[in-house]
């Protein structure tokens, strides 16, 4: 059979978005991701938090799908850390706020604290610190 096969690392998550350039200001002005280019003639950018050329790519839906409803198969949330610190959370509570969305979703722990927020198209972003590295 061979050797077990060992995921390393997550590469990177695609999202199809609605409209574009919603989700890039979202992404790029709102997250604070760097923006890192486009593809296939200007329907997907990508964007990185950090070492790899990108985490994220959005490209534009090509077709109308049906709303899922909440806990249905599927994509449930997309985790972005922002700090270690609880302050760096309510930093970004305050800025998420600044910018017109509502955190919901508060989780404290220990070890790790966070809230989520809604990008345009609905999927749920959650913004959390690593309490255990700070």
């Amino acid at each position: 059979m061979g050797v077990p096969l060992k995921v390393e690392a997550l590469g990177h998550v695609s999202l199809f978005v609605k409209d574009l350039e919603a989700s890039i200001r979202f992404y790029r002005d709102v997250l604070g991701l760097k923006d890192v280019g486009r593809g296939k003639n200007g329907r997907i950018a990508f964007f990185s938090a950090g070492p790899h050329h990108h985490d994220l790519s959005i490209e534009a839906a090509r077709v109308d799908g049906p709303e899922r409803p909440r806990g249905a198969a599927g994509l449930y949330h997309i985790a972005f850390q922002v700090g270690t610190t609880r302050e760096a959370l309510d930093a970004a509570r305050r800025w998420v706020e600044a910018h017109g969305l509502g955190p919901f979703g508060e989780m404290n722990a220990s070890e790790s604290a966070s809230f989520s927020i809604h990008d345009p198209d609905g999927h749920e972003i959650e913004l959390y610190v690593d309490l255990r590295a700070g």
